[in-house]
This record gives C-alpha cells, sequence and structure tokens, in this order.
C-alpha cells in the first residue's frame, strides 16, 4: 500500500487516502534499557516498548530523570543527539529515558544542521522498510503514563521532568491530564514546537484524513478541553514549564504564518523564541539544547 512522505518528525504534507488515516508500524523499535528494567508493552500494538534509559535499579542520581518524548512518525533514536549532549555535561544514563511510543520509527527528525548518524544506522540495522507511519495522541497516552511510572520504579526517584518535542508535546500534556496525580512529581516541562493551538499541517479539512489531525487541527475540541477554557489548564504548579519555537512563522513549516507562529507557546510558560530555527534544529541544536538543559537543572534545584 502506498504511503505519503514526511517532511518532519510531525504530520504529512499533503493529505493520505482513507485506508492510510492511520500507518501500523513495522515492527517493534530497539530496546536500549539498562538492566533489570521491565519488558513494557505497547498498549495498541502489543509488541514490546523500545527506547533508552537506566543502568541499573536504584542506581545513584545526581539528577531528576527526564523522559524525552518524540513525535510523529520516527521513535526514541531521534534523541540520541540531545542524549549525547547531556552526558557531556555530566548526566548518566540512569537519569536519561526515551520511549518509543508507536514502534520503529523513520528518518523524519533530521535537522538541517545536526546529524544522528547513530540513529541512521540502528534504524539500518533493524531493517526500517523507509516508510512513514502516522499516529496520534490518546492512542499513546497509555504507554507514555506506564513508561514514566515504570522509570519512577526503577530509579527510585518520585520527581521526573519532560522533554517532548512535535506531538509529543500534546501526547505528553494529555497524559498528565488523564493522569493528573503525576503532576505533583513533575519537576519541569519543557515543549519544543509542540501544536499547542493547531499545526499547519493540519488545517479545516484535514480531519478524517489523518488521525492527529482529528485532534490537533487548530480550534477542535481535543484541543480545547486539553487547554482548558481561556488556556487555563496549558500550565499548573508545581513544575516549571518551558516552551522551545521558531516564533516568526518562517523558519519551521510546521507553523507557517501569522496565525500558527505563536501556536506552540503556552500561557504560564516560559516561552523561549528561537527566530528562523527549522522544526528539528529547535530539539537538536547543541545551543538550544544547552538552554533547556540548563532549565531542567535550574527547576530540580528546590528539590536537592
Amino acid at each position: 500500500m502506498k504511503r505519503v512522505g514526511l517532511a518532519l518528525a510531525f504530520l504529512p504534507v499533503a493529505p493520505v487516502r482513507a485506508e492510510e488515516y492511520r500507518g501500523q508500524p513495522q515492527g517493534p523499535a530497539k530496546v536500549r534499557f539498562g538492566t533489570g528494567f521491565p519488558a513494557l508493552k505497547d498498549a495498541e500494538w502489543k509488541f514490546r516498548l523500545g527506547g533508552f534509559g537506566g543502568i541499573r535499579p536504584r542506581a545513584r542520581l545526581r539528577h531528576v530523570p527526564v523522559v524525552f518524548v518524540h513525535g510523529n512518525n520516527v521513535d526514541h533514536a531521534d534523541w540520541y543527539p540531545v542524549r549525547d549532549e547531556f552526558r557531556a555535561a555530566g548526566w548518566s544514563d540512569q537519569e536519561l529515558w526515551a520511549l518509543s511510543y508507536n514502534g520503529l520509527g523513520g528518518n523524519n527528525g533530521t535537522a538541517l544542521h545536526t546529524a544522528n548518524p547513530e540513529r541512521d544506522a540502528e534504524h539500518t540495522a533493524m531493517g526500517w522498510d523507509g516508510v512513514t507511519r502516522v499516529t496520534s495522541n490518546d492512542v499513546n497516552v497509555p504507554d507514555l503514563y506506564a513508561f514514566v511510572r515504570a522509570v519512577q520504579k526503577y530509579t527510585g526517584s518520585a520527581k521526573f521532568s519532560l522533554v517532548t518535542h512535535s506531538l509529543g508535546v500534546t501526547l505528553a500534556r494529555a497524559t498528565l491530564k488523564k493522569h493528573p496525580s503525576l503532576r505533583r512529581d513533575l519537576v519541569a516541562f519543557v515543549g519544543i514546537a509542540g501544536a499547542n493551538d493547531g499545526t499547519t499541517f493540519c488545517p479545516e479539512g484535514s480531519q478524517g484524513q489523518v488521525a492527529s489531525c482529528d485532534e490537533i487541527a487548530a480550534g477542535s475540541p481535543w484541543l480545547a478541553a486539553l487547554n482548558g477554557p481561556g488556556g487555563a489548564d496549558e500550565t499548573y504548579g508545581p513544575a516549571k514549564w518551558l516552551t522551545v519555537y521558531d516564533g516568526t512563522g518562517v523558519g519551521d513549516p510546521g507553523y507557517t504564518g501569522p496565525s500558527y507562529a505563536q501556536s506552540p507557546a503556552l500561557r504560564g510558560a516560559t516561552n523561549k523564541q528561537f527566530p528562523y530555527t527549522y522544526h528539528n534544529d529547535l530539539r537538536l541544536d547543541p545551543a538550544i539544547v544547552r538552554y533547556y538543559r540548563t532549565f531542567l537543572e535550574s527547576a530540580e534545584r528546590r528539590y536537592r
């Protein structure tokens, strides 16, 4: 069956046929967890959740564990350059976690200025077929919730932070909405280029064509419920919140023009613009990674 190619780790650049509304993954993603981490099962597809993180149960922690949440069509391997930047700054694998919530992903998370050869080699070794698969938010909430709980138990840290990108932003926010018990333990939330008020890739009429667009098209009931009246539920304590985005309506094709340029911002967050920056470079650019890593480290100091 023909699939539509994607320009980003986000959404299709053209409508898909009805039978392509959702794409079953080719198979599971690579499993790269520490010794003794439980084998979690994907709630939708029933294979083992892939991802990375951990050394051994209750290994020493110097930082609050952070869970990285990828965007559409990709997997945990999109975060390898970020993981490496954090490692270079003194973070250990016990503190750095990511899951693949829709199985083996593609290479759509490629940035303009930061390569990810480890991801490319891993996907080749896994036999990636070059096809991209679309997923959505609600169907993946059980996987992210189970993963966060498993990380808490494995590390012995109730406290955790989230760094999210693209579809991962709204997925993580939906998980916190549906499981409010997580909120008291959330130290910091970083949302990078998220469709909090819609996206260029989900214009009017895209609902029913792409699963994600049923939820994150501008003005959708799903986004209205997620954000709350007047944006009252966009952020909340005790967590510290940061958004990272282009802001010009030019650099990130997910948010072009004045109608979408400020969509990734959240009421009550520190909303940081990096003008004229491409969708995936907002996640991978070393200077931007340093900026949001420093934000996490500042947020966790109150718990030491």
